[in-house]
């Protein structure tokens, strides 16, 4: 059986460095859990758009309050929850679900990294999946999220607009959810 690793000590080597270099920490914050935390929340909110939205609030009130200096326990725990949470705020002010859907809204946050046997049987089955998509859907997954492209590039890229690019992940990302958790991009 392979052994399993776990954010631990990623993110107290990211703490530790917040009380150094405040903003070198936060831009390694930024790489490594923004993508991560706007496929979480889109699994929500059911818009890029919006998920992108909430987790730059987050972050950005992460940065700005220097809540940074309040983590005592876990980062990743504590930058989940606060996406979750302020999505489904998000979500109520903007009327688009019921508190008695909010109740039942139950997204797990993984707590360790799946060993490479696990991952790559999640991986295949995901691949297959995004295949069965429609072209266009495929190709916005593959730029953006597999490929970390910009929305302008990726949209140059395939020739459609940043709008419709946004419209295509989105769709994809939201079919993708129903069968997989799609956190296993970021592994």
């Amino acid at each position: 059986m392979n052994e399993k690793v776990g954010y631990g000590e990623q993110d107290e080597k990211l703490l530790e460095l917040f009380r150094t270099v405040p903003e070198r920490a936060f831009r390694q914050l930024f790489d490594t859990y923004y993508m991560p935390l706007c496929v979480y929340t889109v699994q929500l909110t059911d818009s890029f758009d919006m998920a992108e939205d909430v987790v730059q609030e987050v972050l950005a009130y992460f940065w700005e309050k220097k809540y940074y200096n309040r983590v005592n326990g876990s980062l990743r725990g504590y930058l989940f929850y606060a996406v979750r949470n302020a999505a489904l705020l998000a979500l109520k002010k903007n009327k688009m679900v019921s508190m008695e859907e909010l109740s039942g809204m139950k997204i797990d946050i993984p707590d360790e990294f799946p060993d490479r046997e696990e991952l790559y049987e999640r991986e295949r089955q995901l691949m297959a999946d995004l295949e069965k998509l429609p072209q266009q859907e495929v190709l916005a997954v593959k730029a953006v999220i597999l490929e970390s492209k910009k929305y302008k590039e990726a949209a140059d890229e395939l020739q459609i607009s940043v709008n419709t690019l946004k419209t295509h992940l989105s769709r994809a990302l939201s079919k993708l959810r129903k069968n997989h958790n799609l956190m296993i991009f970021f592994y």
